[in-house]
């Protein structure tokens, strides 16, 4: 199970709005005085994580800290997906499209479309499916920063 500290930014009857802490993901190698992807995120700003909503099964107050946990096959299931389907989705359909036609134009439009529908249809499941996908509330780590 993957193990991320998480702050609380709004409770309200059992449900609570966290936000987790933005990594640093350049800073540590031996190449960051020459590195593009440092440069560009630089240029970017800090990123902060997105936040979501979880139920949560004790009070917290607002800046307490607490674990999230979320299965590691949950993990690879957002995955499979997010990149999986719609690979499978452009491949397929180049394949598939080529068969029906040899016209570059109209093949390219059908994978255009196709895979365009794969994203559209995995969000749409992602959506129904986000209880299932969500991280889940381990334990209070601290109280207020």
């Amino acid at each position: 199970m993957m193990i991320e500290t998480a702050t609380v930014i709004a409770y309200h009857n059992g449900i609570a709005t966290v936000q987790c802490q933005a990594k640093q993901g350049c800073g540590g190698c031996s190449a960051q005085a020459s590195c593009g992807t440092k440069a560009l995120s630089a240029l970017a700003g800090e990123k902060t994580a997105p936040q979501f909503e979880l139920t949560v099964n004790q009070p917290l107050a607002i800046g307490d800290q607490i674990e999230l946990g979320l299965p590691e096959q949950t993990l690879l299931n957002g995955v499979f997906w997010l990149y999986g389907v719609p690979l499978l989705a452009l491949l397929g359909s180049a394949v598939g499209v080529s068969l029906l036609t040899e016209n570059e134009l109209m093949i390219a439009l059908g994978i255009f479309f196709c895979t365009g529908g794969s994203f559209v249809a995995v969000r749409q499941f992602i959506q129904r499916q986000q209880t299932a996908l969500q991280p889940q509330f381990l334990r209070r780590v601290s109280g207020r920063i």
